[in-house]
């Protein structure tokens, strides 16, 4: 039989690991956006920087870009845009899985497969024992 103390002690527990987990939320989002990711062009003329909004926050043109036709420029342009796009999104990936500390974790959360019982049974936690927390 199970003491209202005990009961006491499991929700405890389980806010406890709530709010750790909102805190390591919060400071994720806090990191994503004060994160700024360069691309670089392959030809090197071209770099942008992508803000934690994902926005192009900067191009830097080398003076040897000046000299492309339009048509290569844009291209060099765009080139380093999806170059700072996926280093964003590699370099979120890696916050994520630091965050959450399992890379399939990450995967699942992403594709929406991620159940709250998966994610609490990461920490120990089982929701689907009542009992949890109670025994000795």
């Amino acid at each position: 039989m199970s003491s209202p103390s005990g009961i006491g002690g499991a929700v405890e527990s389980l806010l406890r690991q709530a709010q750790e987990q909102q805190r390591r939320l919060v400071e994720l989002q806090q990191q994503r956006a004060e994160l700024r990711v360069a691309g670089e062009s392959p030809d090197g003329l071209v770099r942008v920087t992508v803000d934690g909004d994902m926005k192009v926050g900067n191009i830097e043109l080398n003076a040897r870009a000046m000299r492309l036709d339009s048509f290569s420029l844009a291209e060099s342009v765009q080139a380093a845009v999806d170059a700072a796009y996926a280093a964003f999104a590699e370099r979120q990936q890696e916050m994520l899985a630091e965050t959450l500390g399992d890379s399939d974790l990450v995967r699942r959360a992403q594709d929406g497969t991620l159940t709250p019982e998966d994610w609490f049974r990461q920490f120990g936690v089982d929701l689907s024992d009542p009992t949890r927390g109670l025994r000795r």
